[in-house]
């Protein structure tokens, strides 16, 4: 990869970009409580109010600049996700909540918005300007698919269920739709990479956040033990990992993103953060639940490697596909530019 300068952005764009993030932390780390107690209660027992914030930097973003503000991005991914699984838990009261179509449709309608959403960016973005997606994003689309299709097998045939064919073909849902968590906000955020290139990239990097917390909970084997089981061990655990992801994928990267001035360090700061926060997180808590039933087993490593690795080569195909969109305005801005002068 061919190493450029960049501007790196002010400090002020910075603290507003990881202000979600920094909530988070400071709140479950306890030194929030160092200064705003009543703040970091009221955090920790609603998870809700940081994507409040969230919402609300992204809406001032869009009132200050009238589009999304480069500040915004982290809280722009934060608000991705979890908005439309608000607004389908609304919907949901409304209907029947203990219906079975409700018990089972929230996560399935929550993606079909997503993907609506992000077949209507790429076709905007494609209808002002042809995208072309490098090879190398087409092989990593590809790598994440065999990533699945490996996983599948693997826990099929590991199982030992009475049929192995019916235990796969049951797992192969949940797999596509994590598939397509996965894939959405890359295809959703192509119109801002347009203009900003890689450093939309924050705002995949906060929804796989969002994924993090949300459906693959780092948190809740040390909970479930740390409440039967109390022990320092666990306790130390369980605070350290409800915010150590928080901090990787808040805080870290987008400090580092942001004020690296080389192309090389932003790409860096996308990758690195997320990746280091995931597998401390798993290191942490097979350290914690060594002595317990819940022990780490060689299945439970693989499973979560494979959470990891198809999180991170989203993260590269973002990188790819961002990097090129970006590469493509520009040679096309400055071919406009060349016709115009000509034309003078």
């Amino acid at each position: 990869m061919k190493d450029r300068s960049v501007v790196p952005f002010s400090w002020g764009t910075v603290a507003l970009a990881i202000l979600p993030g920094l909530l988070i932390v400071g709140a479950h780390s306890g030194l929030l409580g160092w200064f705003l107690p009543g703040v970091q209660q009221a955090v920790v027992q609603n998870d809700l109010i940081p994507v409040y914030i969230a919402l609300a930097i992204v809406i001032v973003g869009l009132v200050v600049e009238r589009w999304f503000a480069v500040w915004s991005f982290p809280s722009l991914g934060i608000v991705l996700l979890e908005m439309p699984g608000l607004i389908v838990a609304l919907l949901a009261l409304f209907g029947n909540p203990q219906s079975s179509f409700w018990q089972s449709a929230p996560p399935v309608l929550m993606l079909i918005g997503l993907i609506a959403l992000a077949v209507f960016s790429v076709y905007r973005t494609h209808r002002r300007r042809p995208i072309h997606v490098p090879r190398s994003g087409w092989m990593l689309v590809g790598s994440l698919v065999l990533v699945s299709l490996i996983f599948v097998i693997v826990e099929a045939i590991t199982a030992r269920a009475p049929d192995t064919w019916a235990h796969l073909l049951a797992l192969l849902p949940t797999q596509l739709w994590w598939l397509g968590l996965l894939l959405v906000p890359v295809a959703i955020c192509l119109p801002l990479a347009r203009r900003d290139g890689i450093v939309v990239a924050l705002v995949v990097v906060a929804f796989e956040f969002a994924l993090v917390e949300g459906i693959l909970d780092l948190t809740y084997s040390v909970d479930f033990w740390a409440y039967w089981e109390p022990s320092a061990t666990l306790g130390r655990a369980r605070i350290l990992l409800s915010f150590i992801p928080a901090l990787g994928f808040l805080v870290i990267a987008p400090v580092w993103v942001l004020r690296s001035s080389s192309m090389r360090g932003r790409v860096l700061g996308l990758l690195l953060p997320p990746l280091v926060a995931l597998v401390s997180a798993d290191v942490i808590a097979s350290i914690a639940l060594r002595s317990t039933e819940a022990a780490y087993s060689a299945n439970l490593w693989f499973t979560h490697g494979v959470d990891t690795a198809q999180l991170l080569i989203a993260l590269v195909l973002t990188v790819v596909v961002y990097r090129s969109v970006g590469r493509q305005d520009q040679a096309s801005g400055v071919l406009e530019d060349n016709v115009a002068l000509n034309n003078r």
